[in-house]
């Protein structure tokens, strides 16, 4: 009861931590000092990442700078419709002062039929237009998650530390969602606006210019009013955005965490925890709703304006004579495709506002710095025939500033040597491994493979003569074979070899599975061992030269553990391989152990060496005996 209430308590405490509250300085402060960077929609992160409208619109189109060709198209089919609707309008007070006024039947039906032809072209021109637009920008939003994807892999692993997986996702799926409903809907209605309320202005100048001007002044109060509630609709989108990222980040946490929730029976804490998340979310929308209800229909009455006049101020004119019946009902269809664009862009504002907010995340999200970036340039020499000489020369390295991690390692290990590396949780053991493959940068000193500068050696290429197995085997859905390589012109007869080798042909057999066997999303129809021997028997495959263990066998059921030391044993033969050992009885093959303290390298020598000793190690392992005892 006391361990899962100290649980509860330090869980609670970094929910805390992380999560900002409104109003709240104290602990807006902690999470500008946290480790995981704050959300774009942060209101300290805003000066950073925000864009004017101006900026979010054309960072917009040039996600679809590809397709502009196409999209044009659209635009002018989109025009041509609006020209023929005001052509229309025009024909109606034709129809009305030269065929139903005089009883003229020949010209009204005339009228009738080119008023018809000109409200099906529109129809049609329309169609074809939003068609075009609609497809285009399908294309664009394929480009856009095709390039986040791209992204998402050459962004450094740093960047993935800092970053909760649930936000990750909110940008690859709910932020594109929102650019891609501005793309398919919002932009065909608002070229079609835009072009219609112009075309109306200029005919209803050129026909009259007093009444004309009075109109479009008139239309003015519903322009400024949709201008100064933009931002606002800004606001309520940004803290839809945010709250749903947190939303999303929050429940990523807690299903990957559910085997801990469940085993601590902290259900009852996980819910209250994600009712807050849902409770903001609720708050977001419910303030934007009530930002809409009463701002849209405001909107609709001021752009009702427009006709008020026309029917005060014209038909003062139609009964004094002055002006022509038909003219004023060419007036009241100019009125129509006037006013009712600026209706339709109040409401699609909360849209392109939303998809501005979007634009905003997607846009910082694409200019995080690349591997290419916060690693240094790439190297351009292609590791061929690696040996497996490995040599650490006075290196430091700090994730960020001079919060050093590693504090001046100095060692070489001999091509062929397997190496233990021991140490307390957060010494700096695995950050070691890390930096072989090249997945985070060092500052001071110097890391040598075969004798040549790490820097030197492509990292793609680097990284496939380097095979990592920890104690998590990642499995991905699909077939056993597509598990274990992607190389397409391995036959089955070299992938079984290596299933040989490493005992998965014989654990296979005994859950009647073969290479087209169907592996389940992170291996869940596999038990432990065998996604162990799956890891072991796809970096067999890869036939790296350099190895590295992350406690491997640990957590294993004893029929797998034999099969599982035998194919560990197989796959470190013959090459330079980095134990990272947390139970010290794994550290028996290793011709060298590695005792880590606080980022430094305490001792070094053989496992008979350090027990002989009285320092870290054999502390480590009265340390482990007592633990096992108790």
């Amino acid at each position: 009861m006391v361990k899962r209430k100290k649980n509860e308590s330090r869980l609670d405490n970094t929910a805390k931590a992380s999560v900002k509250s409104k109003g709240d300085q104290k602990k807006s402060e902690q999470v500008n000092k946290s480790f995981l960077l704050a959300d774009e929609q942060d209101d300290q992160s805003l000066k950073s990442f925000s864009l004017s409208d101006l900026a979010s619109f054309k960072k917009l189109l040039t996600y679809a700078s590809e397709y502009k060709k196409g999209l044009l198209m659209g635009l002018f089919l989109i025009m041509g419709s609006s020209l023929c609707a005001l052509a229309s309008a025009r024909l109606m007070g034709k129809l009305v002062e030269e065929g139903l006024i005089p009883a003229d039947s020949s010209s009204a039906y005339r009228f009738a039929l080119g008023i018809l032809g000109l409200e099906v072209s529109s129809l049609i021109f329309m169609w074809l237009g939003r068609r075009l637009i609609s497809l285009n920008s399908g294309l664009s939003i394929y480009a856009v998650r095709l390039a986040l994807f791209e992204h998402l892999q050459k962004l450094p692993i740093g960047f993935y530390d800092r970053q909760p997986q649930g936000r990750v996702v909110t940008r690859v799926t709910h932020d594109v969602e929102g650019i891609e409903n501005f793309f398919t809907g919002s932009l065909g209605r608002l070229l079609n606006s835009g072009f219609m309320a112009t075309l109306a202005i200029v005919a209803m100048l050129v026909t009259d210019f007093k009444l004309g001007s009075m109109l479009i002044i008139s239309i003015l109060p519903s322009l400024l009013f949709i201008y100064i509630t933009r931002g606002w609709v800004r606001k309520a989108n940004r803290r839809l955005s945010k709250a749903s990222s947190m939303l999303n980040a929050k429940l990523s946490e807690f299903i990957n965490g559910l085997e801990v929730i469940r085993s601590y029976g902290l259900e009852d804490w996980s819910k209250q925890q994600y009712d807050h998340q849902v409770e903001e979310y609720r708050t977001g929308h419910l303030k934007a709703n009530f930002l809409y209800g009463w701002t849209r229909p405001l909107v609709s009455l001021l752009c009702n304006a427009p006709l008020l006049v026309l029917i005060w101020f014209g038909g003062a004119r139609v009964l004094e004579g002055s002006m022509q019946v038909g003219l004023f009902v060419t007036f009241i269809r100019y009125c129509e495709r006037f006013y009712m664009p600026i209706m339709n862009l109040a409401r699609e504002v909360h849209v392109i506002q939303q998809a501005f907010t979007s634009t905003e995340r997607v846009a910082s999200f694409l200019n995080h710095d690349e591997e290419e970036v916060s690693l240094g340039k790439d190297g351009t020499q292609l590791v061929e025939g690696l040996q497996g000489e490995i040599e650490f020369k006075d290196l430091w390295m700090a994730y960020s500033g001079e919060n050093w991690v590693l504090k001046g390692l100095q060692f070489k290990i001999e091509t062929g040597q397997k190496v233990g590396l021991v140490g307390t949780t957060g010494c700096g053991k695995t950050t070691t491994v890390s930096l072989l493959s090249r997945l985070y940068e060092f500052q001071k000193g110097e890391l040598l493979i075969d004798g040549q500068d790490i820097r030197q050696f492509e990292r793609s290429s680097l990284r496939k003569n380097i095979g990592f197995v920890g104690q998590d085997a990642i499995i991905f859905k699909g077939t056993l074979r597509e598990n274990l390589t992607v190389n397409e012109s391995l036959r089955d007869e070299e992938i079984l070899k290596a299933c040989e080798i490493t005992g998965l042909t014989k654990a296979m057999a005994a859950q009647n599975k073969d290479l087209d066997s169907l592996v389940y999303d992170a291996g869940a129809n596999l038990s432990v061992g065998e996604r162990q021997l799956v890891a072991l028997t796809r970096v067999l495959i890869n036939n790296p030269s350099i190895l590295i263990l992350d406690e491997a066998t640990a957590n294993i059921d004893p029929w797998y553990e034999a099969l599982i030391h035998k194919a560990v044993d197989a796959v470190m033969d013959g090459r330079t391989c980095l134990i990272i050992a947390h139970r010290l009885a794994t550290l028996e093959s290793c011709d060298q152990i590695m005792v880590f303290d606080q980022g430094r390298l305490v001792e070094k020598g053989t496992r008979e060496e350090l027990f002989s000793g009285q320092g870290h190690f054999a502390k480590l392992h009265e340390a482990a005996e007592f633990s096992s005892a108790d």
